[in-house]
């Protein structure tokens, strides 16, 4: 459960790098009140963020029909499942395409970064039964969410936005949220054909997500049209979470199973990489394929208040079925199958 201080928990670990750094003492922030740096930070990272909302806010505290670009970018919550959030996210700011990709922030943005940029949208959203295609909103959330490039968007809001910043290990963040009464796209989406036929012709959404990846399609563009409904012969909203690990799911079975045919990588190969406070570690060994992931969680961060490390071990044999469910296992198995796949090379992996 998320703290009432989880906002400043999360600043006060993290470096001008976006790397954990000491905790400050509880009483520091109030010592300090953004002015003496007692925590050794460049800037105090409280400040940064409300002076980044000050500016925004001012502009929407008021507002009742807001016009702005999608990404496109939507979010679907999974509290009180079947009727749940179901919104678009708008980008008050230039440069939209950013704000939904991930791929580009890579060694690019710091955390602060990402969560400066994400904090200046707007999640415009109405409770709506998972099964809603007849729903107007309902197909403008679809629509937004299949289009390519960032689609205009005018929403009419039931009350002005409010600020509510939360932190999830999986979704990314959004800053404002509001509930609508109205989204209406001003902008024509553009859907890739296939994409359009493979939604019409209601195809298993397992199917075509497959063939778009083979097509070369993103796997964030492919997650974001699970999520929207648009894909499957029931077709439905999933909540963002689980369309992230439905997808990194079924599309490293598909490459699993081409890459257990290849032949067996030939020496020990260690690789390294580090980003935004996460540091990783993979250890390729000849073998037929196998997988085992070591996740340890240091203490005295957001994630682990406590003053031990937290770890979990999952493995995967050739079955490609792993021993516990974990949507950070999926998450890095997908990458390491796609290198092997590319390579066309099979492992015994840690």
């Amino acid at each position: 459960m998320e703290s009432p201080n989880a906002t400043e928990d999360i600043f006060a670990n993290i470096g001008e790098s976006g790397l954990l750094v000491t905790r400050p003492k509880p009483y520091m922030c109030a010592r300090c009140k953004g002015s003496r740096r007692l925590c050794g930070l460049p800037a105090c990272p409280i400040l940064l963020r409300l002076k980044e909302q000050a500016g925004i806010f001012e502009k929407l505290k008021e507002a009742r029909d807001i016009a702005a670009p999608s990404p496109p970018s939507l979010l679907v919550g999974e509290k009180g499942y079947p009727y749940v959030r179901v919104g678009v996210n708008l980008a008050e700011g230039d440069n939209a395409p950013l704000f939904e990709d991930p791929g580009s922030w890579w060694g690019r943005l710091g955390l602060l970064d990402i969560i400066k940029l994400r904090a200046s949208m707007i999640y415009s959203y109405r409770v709506l039964r998972v099964r809603s295609a007849s729903n107007r909103i309902a197909e403008a959330v679809q629509e937004a969410a299949m289009s390519i490039r960032p689609v205009e968007s005018e929403v009419f809001l039931s009350r002005p936005p409010v600020f509510t910043m939360r932190f999830d290990p999986l979704v990314k963040p959004v800053g404002f949220s509001a509930e609508v009464e109205k989204i209406s796209l001003t902008s024509n989406p553009v859907i890739p054909r296939r994409v359009d036929s493979l939604v019409a012709d209601r195809v298993k959404a397992r199917e075509a997500l497959i063939e778009l990846y083979s097509r070369g399609f993103d796997v964030y563009y492919l997650q974001r049209l699970l999520s929207s409904g648009a894909l499957g012969v029931d077709k439905k909203f999933v909540p963002t979470r689980w369309s992230i690990t439905a997808v990194d799911r079924a599309i490293g079975d598909y490459l699993l199973s081409k890459v257990k045919t290849f032949p067996e990588i030939s020496g020990v190969e260690v690789y390294t990489s580090s980003y935004i406070g996460n540091n990783y570690v993979l250890l390729f060994l000849p073998g037929p394929w196998f997988m085992e992931m070591v996740e340890i969680w240091l203490p005295n961060s957001v994630w682990v208040p406590g003053a031990e490390p937290y770890m979990t071990l999952i493995h995967e044999y050739s079955d490609g079925r792993p021993s516990g469910q974990d949507g950070g296992y999926d998450a890095i198995r997908l990458p390491v199958l796609e290198n092997l796949y590319k390579r066309g090379r099979q492992g015994y992996l840690q």
